[in-house]
């Protein structure tokens, strides 16, 4: 009887998460942290871009380049700040119409909560304008959210490994235009 319960338990664990919709709470706080993160980005500002990184990420890429997450923030830090040179970011923009949240249990019994929202911006570099469309993966752990443009394979890979439960979900293409 035991191994019966056992293994109907284990069985039901290994069902998908049901998606549900934000909790008032839950939006606004998500909605608050998103319009920061959204405006540092129109104002080019990488301390606060590299600050809305999901901390998972920041050790997985501690892990991966040797160094400590003091001086991959600031190496991300100075990166962002070269990536973004030169480059205007508008029309920054994210869809909260119709967001599917999930929850999910982490290796180390700590719970997450994330959600795909669907953003778009325009970028203004030597000329040219380029519209840009692409999920943003936002994860609520320990009562803050983080957020992680999914723009290509390599980012859901990232986030994968990070995240281990989003290894088998399908996320929406990036896609980028150029603008007349």
């Amino acid at each position: 009887m035991r191994i019966v319960l056992a293994a109907a338990l284990a069985a039901l664990a290994a069902l998908p998460a049901a998606a549900r919709p934000l909790s008032p709470a839950e939006a606004q706080a998500m909605q608050k942290s998103l319009d920061t993160y959204l405006r540092s980005i129109t104002a080019g500002n990488a301390e606060k871009i590299v600050g809305a990184l999901p901390p998972r990420i920041l050790n997985v890429f501690a892990g991966a380049s040797g160094l400590e997450t003091n001086k991959l923030e600031s190496t991300l830090i100075e990166q962002t700040k070269d990536l973004m040179k030169g480059t205007k970011y508008r029309d920054v923009t994210a869809n909260l119409d119709a967001l599917d949240a999930e929850d999910a249990a982490l290796g180390d019994g700590s719970e997450a909560t994330w959600v795909l929202i669907p953003t778009a911006f325009t970028t203004i570099a030597g000329g040219k304008k380029t519209r840009h469309e692409q999920p943003l993966l936002a994860v609520r752990e320990d009562d803050s959210w983080h957020f992680l443009r999914i723009d290509g394979p390599e980012r859901q890979q990232l986030a994968a490994i990070a995240y281990p439960f989003l290894a088998d979900k399908s996320f929406p293409p990036a896609t980028t235009a150029a603008v007349e």
